[in-house]
């Protein structure tokens, strides 16, 4: 059980958390069940109950857990502010059993310019336009992400013998099988079975 001081286990709002991993220490089975792990382990670590929303926001950062070794992060936020330079900002480490103070994170340039112009802790409406993913691009980070592939994308992959192609060339063999394995999953009776 992790141990910590009162004070140090319960800041007051607004606050945000930003954990440090690496991708294969995060326990769970899929994205979903890995995220909301890491997720529960902060809000319990700090304020003793479970990630909810709307109470708790949150946002990862290259979670491809698929691949080992990926350097990953969640980051927690926590109540409101009409300033975002006066939210404190607690950096940790998940050590894969134990949140750890990682405070190096506070002086890491990329990690607080992409905290401050990416992920502001007041969240604006995004005025960029949202371009469409194709869907072989999609799958891909299905796959890196361990997300499920929907029925939709798997229809409109075997429609388009040219994106399996380029698929097959930008994946690693194991997330191939994976990609063939979910293909015949979700096959109906006319379709052939994939090959790997």
């Amino acid at each position: 059980m992790e141990t910590a001081s009162k004070t140090e286990r319960s800041p007051e709002p607004p606050v945000r958390i930003l954990v440090e991993t690496l991708t294969h220490l995060v326990p769970g089975n899929g994205s979903y069940e890995r995220t909301y792990a890491i997720l529960h382990r902060i809000c319990q670590h700090h304020w003793d109950c479970d990630f909810t929303v709307p109470k708790f926001r949150y946002a990862t950062y290259n979670c491809q857990f698929a691949i080992n070794n990926r350097r990953c992060f969640f980051l927690v936020d926590y109540g409101k502010s009409q300033n975002d330079d006066d939210v404190p900002v607690l950096y940790y480490e998940w050590t894969g059993e134990t949140l750890k103070p990682l405070p190096r994170l506070a002086t890491d340039p990329e990690i607080q310019a992409k905290l401050k112009e990416d992920l502001p802790f007041t969240r604006q409406r995004s005025k960029r336009e949202k371009r469409e993913v194709p869907i072989r691009r999609l799958v891909k980070s299905r796959l890196h992400y361990e997300e499920y592939i929907k029925r939709s994308e798997t229809d409109y992959m075997r429609e388009h013998p040219e994106d399996i192609m380029w698929l097959k060339a930008h994946l690693r063999p194991r997330l191939w099988r994976t990609f063939v394995a979910a293909m015949n999953a979700s096959r109906s009776a006319d379709d052939p079975v994939m090959k790997e």
